[in-house]
């Protein structure tokens, strides 16, 4: 019997089975893409864009970092927010933009972000390229590790990166997806790396979130049960990793496959990195745990023998010993030696550029062992430290030419200047010495049952800014932002304005985009007699928003410098800010004045007659203008003063020294001038540096003009030379001290 077949039974093509079988593949995939659209428009999740485009319209051309990204890596703890470093969307042509990667050490703890080493490095890195616009991003969150700096580096890549500084590797182990840490996913790199990009889709996030709703439901658990104390405590789930064990060494692969991977991303897109040693306390603390194991001794042997040694003055052997026992402490907060290993050879195979920051902080503490005179408990630098680190950056990225310009000696300042001018304050000081108190209350430093709580009821503030600091520092609300301008407040109070800018200066370097600070420093400047920081930070605050304070302040210190065109410009974009009455008579007079001195008749007599419509009384006064260079800052007033007298009496060598000294607290053309003066009457040809410093507010004088011009003949500077030639005849034609110059050429 041959085999039944239905009437009319016709088999399919081949071409339709395919059409059904792509149509049952893409309805899920089109269900899913549906409620990714669903979830994303009912705004469900969170958008883990690194970078985000600003919100506020008067800071639209800007990019800041997403203050939510670490969201992304912390679902059963809290997390933290980064520096609040901003960018320019459009990268200006004279534009250099370096992103700084790492976690808390990078983020300045136990400091605000006014102790961030990148703060200080950017500030360094402006005032000796100020042909560049300097902008450093650092991206940098607490308690992260490679991870994360893996997951950030093709977002950091898209923002036209002119290089990328790396401080990463304490966090290995107990940073987010760390293989010792609460918050680890899974024990495989690949599916950790997996489980990050797929946070980036709102539909995982919602799958994520449910079934960590489930699960603490049969848990019986409430989600904030478990996590109280601070973050070292909370975040630790294995608290013995035994060196060299096979949990240590899934750590230490990680870090190094991580690492290569992003290095390699970064040289595929030829940008310089710039990548530090690790350093920690070693010599002040002591083992978080100690455990002896069939390889290795316990670790407190180890750092005990070491303490032996450097008393004994075998100081070689004591730090020997003392990074071994730091490397057996199975509580890993440190980085073992072996990260520092892979740090050297990662850059020498990617050609970064390696920062030794072990043996500058070594060469920086006594016998070489690193401890709490650089370091405020297991591995945060002090502020000490912070200047180090922004040093040790410096120094190498000046050294590499990679912003493409050599350094100008004009244009540099040693690091003790900026240590001594920075925005940084007792309050600071006292704020992180609370901060370290609350963390070193708590295990590791004590036992698993510690808390503050003794620490924060007993302790009694011995002045208003420590009772400042205290307050700020056990608040989970309190900004210390904040709590400097309340600070300054107090000071101006009192009239004390000096102290008072100092602390309004502190709460910009935590905040750099509040326009507020900036001008309440500004207005500090003017009582201070500091003008030429007050005209810089004029053009800081105008650069992000134009306000007619601002506007008006400049053009009164402009004024005085006999810049009046620019004078004039100032004024008149201020009255396109403000234009009622009161505004519109302090912009005319202010107009007049500088007509009238600048020798413009004409138009001052105009102005007069708009003054005399508003206010038919009016009266111009004209009082005695100090000029612009003998506005000495307050700080240094006393010692220009005296050096001045010295020179008046003869006494050079005296008055040189007084300049010298002033200049290491605050720089002045009129010290520069003084000190270059000094320095030639000697015949010494280092004056030439000194002479170009106050070059920009003397350059209308003939005399110094003709004495610059005989340094740059010294220095066979032919083309300086014929600069200052065509200056002193625009100043004074018939002046002899132009042809002088002639023959010398000739000669």
């Amino acid at each position: 019997m041959g085999t039944l077949k239905s009437k009319g039974s016709v088999p399919y093509p081949k071409s339709r089975k395919l059409l059904y079988n792509l149509i049952l593949i893409c309805i899920p995939v089109l269900l899913l893409i549906l409620l990714e659209f669903f979830l994303r428009v009912i705004d469900y999740g969170c958008n883990y864009s690194l970078f985000l485009d600003f919100p506020d319209k008067s800071l639209s051309e800007y990019r800041y970092i997403n203050p939510k990204i670490g969201k992304k890596y912390f679902q059963k703890l809290d997390y933290t927010t980064p520096g609040g470093d901003m960018f320019c969307k459009e990268k200006p042509e004279n534009g250099f933009r370096l992103f700084v990667m790492g976690s808390s050490t990078a983020m300045g703890f136990p400091y605000y972000h006014n102790a961030m080493f990148s703060r200080i490095l950017q500030e360094r890195l402006q005032d000796s390229y100020p042909g560049k616009k300097i902008e450093i991003v650092n991206t940098a969150i607490t308690a992260v590790n490679s991870f994360t700096l893996l997951d950030f580096i093709n977002d950091v890549l898209d923002e036209d990166p002119d290089a990328i500084l790396i401080y990463a590797g304490h966090n290995e182990f107990y940073g987010a997806f760390g293989i010792g840490s609460v918050e680890k996913s899974n024990r495989s790199r690949n599916l950790i790396i997996l489980h990050e990009k797929l946070l980036n889709f709102r539909m995982y996030q919602f799958l994520r979130d449910g079934i960590n709703r489930i699960m603490l439901f049969f848990s019986g658990r409430k989600t904030d049960e478990d996590v109280l104390g601070t973050f070292m405590k909370v975040i630790v789930d294995d608290k013995e990793i035994i060196y060299q064990d096979k949990t240590y060494s899934i750590g230490i692969e990680s870090y190094r496959k991580n690492m290569d991977q992003l290095l390699r991303k970064v040289k595929r897109k030829n940008v310089p990195v710039f990548i530090s040693e690790l350093v920690s306390n070693v010599k002040n603390q002591k083992p978080l745990c100690s455990k002896k194991s069939t390889r290795f001794p316990a670790s407190s042997d180890v750092y005990y023998s070491g303490l032996k040694y450097e008393r004994e003055g075998n100081y070689d052997q004591a730090k020997e010993y003392l990074y071994l026992a730091k490397d057996l402490d199975c509580l890993r907060f440190r980085a073992s030696e072996e990260i520092n290993a892979i740090i050297h050879e990662l850059a020498i195979e990617y050609d970064a550029f390696l920062i030794p920051m072990k043996s500058i902080f070594e060469d920086s503490s006594p016998n070489g062992l690193i401890g709490y005179n650089l370091i405020t408990e297991h591995l945060h630098p002090n502020i000490e430290g912070y200047f180090l680190m922004a040093d040790a950056f410096y120094e190498v990225i000046t050294g590499s030419n990679v912003i493409g310009e050599p350094l100008n000696p004009f244009h540099y300042n040693k690091s003790s200047y900026y240590r001594v001018n920075w925005g940084f304050t007792e309050l600071d000081s006292l704020y992180a010495m609370h901060k370290v108190n609350i963390l070193m209350s708590y295990w590791p430093f004590q036992s698993h049952e510690a808390t503050a709580d003794t620490y924060k009821k007993t302790y009694r503030p011995r002045s208003l800014v420590d009772s400042i600091a205290f307050q700020v520092a056990t608040s989970p609300v309190l900004n210390i932002s904040e709590a400097h301008v309340k600070l300054a407040a107090a000071y101006k109070n009192k009239g004390d304005y000096f102290n008072a800018f100092r602390e309004y200066y502190a709460a910009i370097k935590c905040d750099p985009f509040q326009v507020s600070y900036y001008n309440k420093a500004i207005d500090c400047l003017t009582h201070t007699n500091d003008l030429p920081l007050a005209l810089k930070l004029i053009e800081k605050s105008l650069e992000l928003k134009q306000t007619y304070y601002a506007n008006g302040i400049k053009s009164e210190i402009l004024f005085l410098k006999g810049d009046y065109a620019e004078a004039e410009k100032a004024l008149i974009k201020a009255s396109e800010i403000d234009s009622n009455k009161l505004a519109k008579v302090q912009i005319l007079s202010n107009l007049f004045k500088i007509y009238y001195v600048s020798g413009d008749m004409a138009r001052s007599q105009e102005t007069l007659r708009e003054l005399r419509k508003i206010n038919p009384g009016y009266q111009p006064e004209i009082p005695p203008q100090k000029k612009y260079v003998n506005y000495i800052p307050v700080q240094v007033e006393g010692m220009v003063n005296k050096a001045i007298e010295l020179c008046k009496a003869g006494n050079l060598d005296a008055a040189l020294e007084g300049f010298l000294k002033s200049l290491e607290i605050k720089e002045t053309a009129l010290a520069n001038r003084f000190v270059g003066d000094i320095l030639y009457s000697k015949g010494d040809s280092s004056a030439i540096s000194y002479y170009m410093k106050a070059y920009p507010e003397y350059k209308e004088d003939v005399n110094f003009l003709y004495n610059l011009g005989i340094l740059y003949l010294n220095g066979r500077m032919k083309k300086e030379v014929q600069v200052i030639l065509d200056e002193i005849r625009k100043i004074d034609p018939d002046n002899k001290s132009a042809s002088y110059l002639e023959e010398f050429i000739g000669e």
